[in-house]
């Protein structure tokens, strides 16, 4: 007779593609030539998130987006019609940038370089001189547009004018699960950002998995999300969207709340494990124990969500070992002293995990560039890191 197995599991609730189960190889995170295949293949072909509606409330409204990995900066704009525009911010006379600023709000755009001016939907308004250029029709020389759509709030753009498949298309049941998210309820209470020495996928891998958190937090939430039935943090279920994931992470039941923890949820909510809040897309597998999801928009777009918050991260490749990444946090409103409170527990939380997420990843970079790993043995507590470069490589290899 068989033993029964009584390892936690992780359960995976949808259909999931061979991934096999032997060990990555290491030459997409250092290979040069891998990474330019990413430019082109990934980057130039998928939906990229890059900002919320409420950074452009009145027309005129405008932010930039520089996204190097595409060799180019954005600029989003929202037109007198309430329409949220994308161009990319190069004047059509000699490429200089016609929104120097991160953002603000103007009545259009003047190239600062030789007077060109656009209006607030691209068109090209007026040029210094106009008799003295041979047979230009002002209609040619329009911003250059970029496909532009809107999903619960958040921006996405593509490198294509038109792309093949539509942004709902692309996030599929991905967006399905969080379709019904009270993302508008949110405000935005921090950001944080870092440039590292650190291939993307190498960023991404330390943020889509558990199976660290006894090691890396164990100063910060040393039993939150593991304990004598999971000993290792394997998340409590999996869902898997096409090119998508998501994961619910276990919650201790045993967690032991600090005191900054226990006063944070007396008088409101924190990221520290605690009380559920019921609310539409949150552990859509209805875990037993569960301390909240995370969200793999691919290529490089998280939304985390969980009980009066949620986070987003974005990370963008600068080169094959360097990228740049941006966490935004959003709550539910304060409306007391105590809620702020409880927000601002939040905000040091995050931020003290996040230093210690960021301590391993040059060192992981540095030991994969140098070649002593040819390859990289993946658990099934790490499905997501599989799944990532499972992807990656599907899309690399298209024709």
């Amino acid at each position: 007779m068989t033993k029964p197995d009584e390892k936690f599991h992780t359960q995976i609730t949808t259909p999931a593609p061979d991934m096999g189960t032997g060990p990555l190889p290491v030459e997409p995170y250092i290979s040069a030539e891998f990474f330019e295949k990413e430019r082109e293949k990934i980057f130039r072909r998928a939906w990229l998130e890059v900002a919320r509606v409420e950074e452009l409330p009145n027309p005129g409204d405008y932010v930039v987006r520089p996204i190097e990995v595409l060799k180019t900066s954005i600029l989003l704009v929202r037109g007198k019609d309430g329409v949220v525009r994308g161009f990319h911010n190069v004047c059509t006379h000699r490429g200089m940038a016609v929104a120097i600023c991160d953002k603000g709000n103007a009545q259009g755009f003047i190239c600062n370089f030789h007077g060109w001016t656009f209006d607030l939907d691209g068109r090209l308004k007026g040029l210094p001189g106009e008799e003295y250029f041979a047979n230009l029709d002002r209609a040619d020389y329009g911003l250059r547009p970029v496909a532009t759509d809107t999903w619960n709030g958040f921006i996405f753009v593509h490198w294509e004018p038109e792309p093949k498949i539509g942004l709902r298309e692309f996030l599929g049941g991905m967006a399905t699960q969080l379709d019904d998210y009270p993302f508008a309820r949110f405000n935005h209470i921090a950001r944080y950002s870092a440039r590292v020495k650190a291939n993307w996928k190498t960023f991404i891998d330390a943020f889509h998995e558990a199976y660290h958190v006894m090691m890396v937090h164990r100063h910060t939430v040393p039993d939150a999300c593991a304990g004598q039935e999971n000993p290792y943090g394997l998340l409590s279920t999996a869902r898997i969207y096409g090119p998508h994931h998501s994961g619910s992470v276990w919650v201790n039941p045993n967690h032991k709340p600090t005191p900054s923890e226990t006063l944070a949820w007396k008088y409101g909510m924190s990221f520290a494990p605690g009380d559920m809040v019921d609310l539409p897309g949150l552990n859509p597998d209805k875990s037993a124990n569960w301390w909240f999801d995370i969200n793999v928009f691919f290529p490089n777009f998280f939304i985390d969500v969980g009980p009066g918050w949620y986070f987003t991260y974005n990370f963008w490749p600068v080169s094959v070992d360097e990228s740049t990444w941006e966490m935004n946090i959003y709550q539910l409103d304060a409306e007391t002293a105590g809620q702020k409170f409880a927000q601002e527990h939040t905000k040091v939380l995050l931020r003290d995990i996040l230093y210690e997420d960021l301590s391993t990843l040059e060192f992981a970079q540095k030991a994969m560039g140098s070649g002593v790993l040819k390859h990289l043995p993946v658990s099934e507590m790490e499905i997501a890191v599989r799944h990532q470069l499972h992807t990656v490589q599907e899309w690399v290899n298209r024709p």
